[in-house]
């Protein structure tokens, strides 16, 4: 296959393009070579150079004639004109019309070859620049489908679900057989684990249209520590983690009291599936001047490496490795869906908060969530 010619070098005299091909040649470059203008204008119509190299001075076609031309036809295209004695204010005049720049002769083709070199690094940033916009296109339409999926599966799957749930309910109680009695436990586990996902893919729905709509109120922190530890008690248990909550009953704050328990839950969830079976999980809280106020979940867990840090917190993203996933919602390091650390961190930032984490390979994890003005509310 042939390789297509970067540079076209227009110029009348035989030996003169010679020269600019044996040079071109030696610095890498592939060179396609015209007499006179005319012919350089046909070849850059069938072909787009990166660079087109022309004289001033030729018969048929003037190199001034031809880069105006070309800046009309192909304004991308960059040119260096060649110039002699009498015709350096033809060149700037060329320069002012959209060339790159000049060289002139007889050609130094030490200093030459820095121009060239030059300019073709401007053609590769202009292409790159492009290339990298075109990228950019291209993921703000995949996200944007990828949200209208995610929206839409939602909204389709809920009433189905639901259903099936409902039925498995409806049907638990008139069985009796050992056998039959176990396919109905079976089917409940997954009709909730299916519900399970498809409220993940709704809060994943609003939270990524911009919709998240607080309702601010006044109330103790301790009650949604205590709400979050009565609903983990069970996966508590089964994997024999102590979970301590060291808050105050004074710390009350201002802000969406659902939001900030489901904030809380994620953040004890996350903490049970990468804790080892008997591990610890605390729970602390605290004020912090002015009016902020400030909670953090640590466990004794495997830790998160200081690579994967700053991926946490990305949608669909698992520390562990993908092809290993396993779906659990308490198991050690069992898999979901990847969205609850994203989730967590769009309901404080809706707060105007921030959340961070610091960890330590096999030393626990701490997240920590800090709340503005969440402070300003007494509890007098």
């Amino acid at each position: 296959m042939a390789v297509e010619p970067d540079i076209l070098v227009v110029e009348d005299e035989a030996s003169i393009r010679g020269v600019w091909e044996r040079f071109l040649a030696r610095w890498g470059y592939t060179v396609e070579l015209a007499e006179n203008g005319q012919a350089g204008l046909e070849r850059a119509r069938q072909h787009r150079f990166k660079l087109i190299v022309t004289d001033l001075t030729m018969p048929v076609m003037s190199g001034q004639e031809l880069v105006k031309i070309l800046k009309a036809e192909q304004p991308e295209t960059e040119i260096i004109v060649m110039t002699g004695q009498g015709t350096i204010e033809i060149a700037v005049e060329m320069m002012k019309a959209g060339a790159y720049d000049f060289v002139t002769k007889p050609i130094n083709f030490s200093s030459t070859e820095f121009i060239v070199k030059k300019c073709l690094e401007k053609v590769q940033a202009r292409e790159e620049n492009l290339r990298l916009r075109q990228i950019n296109r291209d993921l703000e339409e995949l996200n944007q489908i990828k949200e209208k999926f995610i929206a839409i599966t939602s909204h389709e799957l809920r009433t189905p679900v639901n259903v099936i749930a409902s039925v498995v309910d409806i049907l638990s109680p008139m069985v009796t057989g050992e056998e039959e009695t176990s396919l109905v436990r079976m089917a409940k586990t997954a009709s909730e684990q299916l519900r399970e996902i498809v409220l993940r893919m709704h809060e994943l729905s609003e939270l990524k249209s911009d919709r998240i709509e607080l309702e601010l109120s006044r109330f103790s922190f301790q009650s949604i520590c205590q709400d979050v530890t009565d609903e983990c008690a069970i996966d508590l248990r089964d994997r024999g983690h102590k979970l301590l909550c060291e808050v105050t009953a004074d710390s009350y704050v201002r802000a969406d009291r659902v939001k900030i328990r489901k904030v809380l839950r994620e953040l004890v969830q996350n903490a049970i599936k990468f804790t080892p079976d008997g591990g610890s999980i605390h729970i602390e809280s605290r004020f912090v001047a002015p009016d902020g106020f400030e909670f953090c979940v640590r466990d004794s867990g495997i830790g998160v490496p200081a690579e994967e840090k700053e991926k946490i917190f990305q949608l669909f993203y698992e520390v562990n490795d993908p092809l290993h996933h396993h779906t659990s919602r308490s198991g050690f390091r069992g898999g979901g869906m990847g969205v609850g650390l994203a989730i967590v961190q769009d309901i404080v930032r809706a707060h105007g908060g921030q959340v961070q984490v610091e960890s330590e390979t096999n030393r626990g994890s701490r997240f920590t969530v800090t709340l503005p003005d969440a402070a300003s509310v007494s509890t007098s």
